[in-house]
């Protein structure tokens, strides 16, 4: 059968959990642009304001939603006005990620339960919400932004890649749940990407000599150079599309080599 590679995702409704900016936002921008009807959920509203009148030049019936993943009322409340809004979700992308540097016994108890709310249940909680549906049309598709962290790690890493490593593994385990409904479950693992939050960092540090060993550091922890956020959508486009249907439960390390590099 030959497969439409103009508009991969055209008829298809996708759920970005958050794209106001960053890789979220690149990636609810490309999958409007191959036909999708996108919802972004975000809590900067500004940005999210200004990616949404982007999104609806291309894809007018797109919709942003004001969200705060930490919160599981919101979360809850957003997934029922999506359903309302679109009559269903056929492709979830959970993007979020957050991360305070720290080890674990300096992580309070307050963090704890944010990182793990933001970074695994908001994700599980939009599953319950949408995956009955894809049951019921026996078909749909769910994308995790993971991280390299969830594989191989540094130190101060302790809370959030125990986070991502349980997206991880749920993922594979949905991808067995639900193979015989038509639901494919993969994950993303990115390594170093020149996102917004990067460049957030790397502003960080004062422009000289420590930026610039900063700048050595992050162009050295790999093989290739450091990814985009275009990059990362790329990916998310292939595991949405009919291109990878043969695939489900797997990993797909997006890290320009780094997970394959012996450090010294």
């Amino acid at each position: 059968m030959l497969k439409d590679y103009n508009q991969l995702l055209k008829g298809k409704r996708a759920f970005i959990t958050t794209g106001a900016r960053g890789i979220g936002r690149e990636i609810a921008l490309l999958f409007a642009e191959q036909g999708a009807r996108v919802a972004v959920g975000g809590k900067n509203i500004p940005c999210l304001e200004k990616t949404m009148e982007e999104i609806q030049k291309i894809s007018p019936e797109s919709r942003g939603y004001i969200l705060d993943l930490g919160e599981k009322e919101e979360v809850l409340r957003t997934g029922e006005q999506i359903l309302a809004d679109f009559g269903g979700i056929d492709i979830l992308v959970n993007t979020v990620g957050i991360n305070k540097h720290m080890r674990v016994d300096e992580c309070d108890e307050e963090l704890l339960e944010k990182t793990i709310s933001v970074n695994y249940k908001s994700g599980i909680r939009f599953a319950r919400i949408f995956v009955p549906g894809m049951r019921q049309r026996k078909q749909g598709n769910i994308i995790n932004i993971s991280s390299i962290h969830s594989i191989q790690t540094m130190p101060g890493f302790g809370i959030y890649a125990g986070t991502k490593g349980a997206v991880n593994a749920t993922a594979r385990a949905m991808a067995l749940d639900y193979a015989d409904d038509g639901i494919r479950v993969n994950t993303i693992c990115p390594g170093l990407i020149m996102s917004d939050n990067m460049e957030d960092e790397i502003r960080t540090y004062p422009e000289g000599e420590e930026r610039d060993k900063f700048m050595d550091l992050l162009y050295h922890m790999q093989p290739l150079k450091p990814g985009t956020m275009e990059d990362v959508a790329d990916a998310a486009l292939y595991l949405a599309s009919s291109m990878s249907s043969y695939m489900t439960g797997q990993v797909l390390m997006l890290d320009g080599g780094a997970s394959i590099k012996a450090h010294g």
